[in-house]
C-alpha cells in the first residue's frame, strides 16, 4: 500500500516530537529564552499569556489551547505581563529533573507544555523553505479541534507524573504537530508553494505517492497524469503551480533527498545506492546528487562520518 505524500516526507525529514517538561505559574511573570536548538513547539494547556519573539513586529496573544511553532529558532520572551524583567528559562530548569513540570509563583492559572520538533538535516531545509518562521495555531482556528484532545491528555500525564509519560507526551507531541501542519496548509496561501503544498495537494496525491513508492522506476510523464486523472498539458501545468517545479525535475529532487539519507545511514557503495533511485551509471547519479545537494555522494558520506563521530564524543 502506498504511503500518503505527507506521510512520506515526514517520515523522509525523520520528524520526531520531544516532550520536554513545562512550567505552571501565577501572578505575573516573564522568562527569557535564548535561541532553541531545534524547532520549538508549545502548548497553551491552560490560561493566557503573550510571547514576543525576535525579529516579530508585535507580540502575540496566546490563550488556552493555543500551539505555537518556532521554526526560525529565534529568541523570545515568554510571560503574563511584557513590562517585567524577564527571568532566564535556561537558569530556571538549569537543575531540575528531566521533563518536569515547574512551579513558577504561586498558583496555577497558566500552564505551559514545551517541547521540540527533532528533523534531519534535509527536514530542516525542506520545512523552513516551506513554512513561515514562526505558526501560531488558535484553539478557534480550523482545524484546531482534533488538538484539544491531546492537550488535555498531555496534561493528565505530565501533571500526574505517570509511568512512561515522557514517551506518552512525546508521542502526542508528534500528533499535534501533525495536526498543526494540515491546519496550517489547509489555510488557502498559508503554505508556499513548494515541498508542502504539494504533499497535501490532493489532485496530485496519486502521482507523489508512485514516485515515492517507487524512485527506481522510470516514471513517465503520461502515467503520472494518468494517475492524477489528468491530460499531460493540465497535469505538468497544475504540478508546477503547486511544486514549483515539473514533475520530472521533482522525481529527481526526490532521489536524490532518499540518496542523502541512505548515504547517511547507510554503508551501501554508491553504485548500489545510485541503483535503488533509478540510475545505472554511477557518474549519471553522482552528477545529479551534486546538482541537486551540491556536493557529491562521496562527500556526503564522509561528511556524515564526521557528524556521527562528533555526536559520538559529545
Amino acid at each position: 500500500m502506498q504511503r500518503d505524500p505527507l506521510s512520506a516526507i515526514l517520515s523522509l525529514i525523520e520528524a520526531r516530537g520531544v516532550y520536554t517538561g513545562g512550567i505552571t505559574a501565577g501572578g505575573k511573570w516573564a522568562f527569557r529564552a535564548p535561541p532553541p536548538e531545534q524547532i520549538k513547539l508549545l502548548v497553551i494547556a491552560r490560561g493566557e499569556c503573550f510571547i514576543a519573539v525576535d525579529g516579530e513586529k508585535r507580540p502575540r496573544h496566546l490563550t488556552e489551547g493555543d500551539v505555537f511553532l518556532n521554526i526560525a529558532r529565534r529568541p523570545y520572551t515568554i510571560a503574563t505581563d511584557l513590562a517585567l524583567r524577564p527571568r532566564d528559562f535556561e537558569r530556571l530548569y538549569a537543575n531540575a529533573p528531566k521533563c518536569e513540570i515547574l512551579a513558577v509563583g504561586g498558583g496555577e492559572d497558566v500552564m505551559l507544555i514545551g517541547s521540540h520538533i527533532e528533523l534531519n538535516e534535509i527536514g530542516m531545509r525542506l520545512l523552513t523553505g516551506g513554512l513561515p518562521p514562526i505558526v501560531h495555531l488558535r484553539a478557534t482556528d480550523a482545524g484546531a479541534g482534533q488538538i484539544q484532545w491531546l492537550i488535555r491528555e498531555m496534561m493528565r500525564e505530565a501533571g500526574d507524573a505517570m509511568p512512561g509519560a515522557e514517551t506518552a507526551c512525546s508521542g502526542m507531541i508528534e500528533l499535534v504537530f501533525l495536526h498543526l501542519l494540515r491546519a496550517h496548509i489547509a489555510k488557502a496561501g498559508a503554505v508556499k508553494i513548494g515541498w508542502l503544498r504539494a504533499a497535501c495537494d490532493p489532485k496530485l496525491a496519486p502521482a507523489l505517492g508512485l514516485m515515492h513508492g517507487d524512485p527506481a522506476r522510470d516514471w513517465r510523464l503520461p502515467e503520472l497524469a494518468k494517475a492524477a486523472a489528468m491530460s499531460r498539458t493540465a497535469f505538468a501545468a497544475h504540478f508546477k503551480a503547486v511544486a514549483g517545479m515539473a514533475p520530472l525535475a521533482y522525481l529527481t529532487e526526490w532521489r536524490m533527498r532518499v540518496a542523502e539519507r541512505m548515504l547517511r545511514e547507510s554503508a551501501k557503495p554508491v553504485a548500489r545506492i545510485a541503483q535503488a533511485v533509478g540510475y545505472t551509471s554511477e557518474a549519471a547519479f553522482s552528477t545529479a546528487f551534486k546538482r541537486v545537494i551540491g556536493h557529491s555522494p562521496r562527500r556526503r558520506r564522509a561528511d556524515a562520518k564526521i557528524e556521527a563521530r562528533e555526536l559520538e564524543d559529545a
